[in-house]
């Protein structure tokens, strides 16, 4: 309850923000899997929040997952670098058979990281970005990882015209619980509908090393609010065996000071 009110105070603060001047244009990372390579500017705080739920069923197992909030907020230190902190707070239920369902509930661990510039869009070139985060050894019992986890991508997106543009990372990430590496990439097509209205499709995939590859497709819209408020909703199916069955989400993302 306090992490919510934390939360709804910094949200209702960049709405009186908004009314104050003109924005730089709102930029996220949330609902697509594929990260943006446009940094927050300089001396901006910015929250991307939601909530996640994944169904998947196999034989007489039902699982299902929920990320209740996962938060990534943003500092934007200057034109070149962005300092990033992920938290989220997760669950998950269980069925075997006619079995009593078995639950769990816990923090993620806390990641820190950082985004860094590599290139504005010139002609063919794309403009580019670097993402990379440590996942530290903390959180609950249940979701605490055996080993210091990392991730990285390169993030990168090319404007094909006034209302489409088409953006992709290649990277790799260790969730903690073995020490081998799950590499990943994502390609997203995204369409402006009109100023304030946003649509894209995706495909993206993860290859644990030694396992089979995990791919999935989803779609979504979003909606600006104000200049600094945004509104997203996205789907989407698992294509592997081991992907979930289906998947839902949800979000809210907003800007301070800038």
């Amino acid at each position: 309850m306090k992490q919510f009110i934390f939360f709804l105070l910094l949200f209702l603060a960049a709405l009186w923000a908004n009314a104050q001047t003109e924005k730089p244009e709102l930029v996220t990372d949330r609902p697509d899997q594929t990260e943006a390579p446009v940094l927050v500017p300089k001396g901006a705080l910015q929250v991307e929040t939601g909530f996640i739920y994944e169904h998947d069923k196999e034989s007489n197992v039902d699982l299902t997952n929920f990320t209740y909030n996962t938060t990534l907020i943003k500092y934007g230190v200057n034109d070149h670098l962005e300092l990033r902190f992920i938290n989220e707070y997760l669950g998950s239920r269980v069925r075997v058979g006619e079995k009593p369902m078995t639950s769990t509930q816990g923090f993620s661990p806390l990641a820190v990281g950082v985004k860094l510039k590599i290139a504005d869009a010139k002609g063919f070139w794309p403009q580019a970005a670097f993402i990379g985060h440590i996942n530290l050894r903390s959180g609950s019992k249940e979701y605490e990882p055996n080993y210091t986890a990392a991730d990285f991508r390169f993030t990168l997106s090319h404007e094909l015209s006034d209302r489409f543009e088409l953006s992709y990372n290649l990277g790799a990430e260790w969730n903690g619980e073995t020490p081998e590496a799950a590499f990943l990439y994502t390609l997203a097509l995204g369409y402006d509908i009109s100023d304030r209205v946003g649509a894209f499709v995706e495909g993206y995939s993860f290859f644990p090393e030694g396992e089979q590859a995990d791919n999935r497709v989803d779609a979504g819209i979003t909606v600006l609010i104000t200049d600094v408020v945004q509104w997203d909703l996205s789907a989407g199916l698992g294509l592997s065996d081991n992907s979930p069955d289906s998947f839902i989400s949800t979000g809210a993302s907003f800007r301070l000071f800038k």
